[in-house]
């Protein structure tokens, strides 16, 4: 069984000018493990397809599978814990919360989710000490530069040990020697960990890293 299975993913926005068809009918498989690329021109239906893969927003036609079950027969309530639960979020933007140190940034993603401070204190402790941030557990996200900042979003990613990662332009915002830097730490975590990504890049040189890629035009992989 794979573990995420896209079948026949279409998406319609409405808008004042009418409708506007983003995604065209998306098939795609990602087995466990995988580091899947998805490349692309701006306003092809990249981040759309990625929203969709985390739940933030409904198809509005098609299917996702997630081992084998179907999420968005899920109900809202249903929905909301699987993705705190089993999905990772990496942003071009690391969206860290400016008055919480970064432990506190890594941690409440489990916190919210119900995890006591006793299980998750240490495994925060171990994801940034792996990450190369041993000495910045109690440093706000001004505090620290941006690769650090990155590093300590991709650390909130995986506090609840997801299935998978969504990583969007998550070197979008860093300097060239900054945004390689990452890319070898997801790497990194992919190959030691098992870690599943999915990253949407603009890249193409990060994309050829990955195990495979997927391009996309006009709402379709091509």
């Amino acid at each position: 069984m794979s573990l995420i299975e896209v079948r026949s993913l279409k998406k319609t926005f409405f808008t004042e000018a009418g409708p506007l068809e983003v995604l065209k009918g998306i098939d795609l498989t990602v087995e466990k493990g995988d580091m899947l690329a998805i490349t692309g021109a701006s306003g092809v239906g990249k981040s759309t397809l990625l929203h969709i893969l985390g739940t933030l927003d409904r198809p509005s036609e098609g299917s996702i599978y997630f081992e084998g079950k179907n999420v968005f027969d899920l109900n809202h309530k249903e929905i909301d814990q699987f993705r705190n639960q089993k999905i990772g979020f990496v942003f071009q933007f690391h969206h860290l919360l400016p008055e919480f140190t970064a432990f506190e940034n890594v941690i409440m993603p489990a916190l919210i989710g119900g995890v006591s401070m006793e299980n998750v204190k240490r495994r925060a402790e171990v994801l940034l000490s792996e990450l190369g941030l041993e000495g910045r557990f109690h440093h706000r996200p001004g505090e620290l530069s941006g690769g650090e900042q990155q590093r300590v979003a991709v650390a909130r990613a995986l506090i609840m040990s997801p299935i998978v990662v969504l990583a969007d332009e998550p070197t979008g915002n860093l300097d060239t020697r900054t945004g390689d830097k990452l890319f070898k730490t997801l790497r990194y975590l992919n190959e030691s960990r098992g870690i599943t990504f999915i990253i949407v890049t603009h890249n193409e040189s990060l994309a050829q890293q990955c195990h495979r890629a997927v391009h996309m035009v006009d709402g379709r992989i091509e």
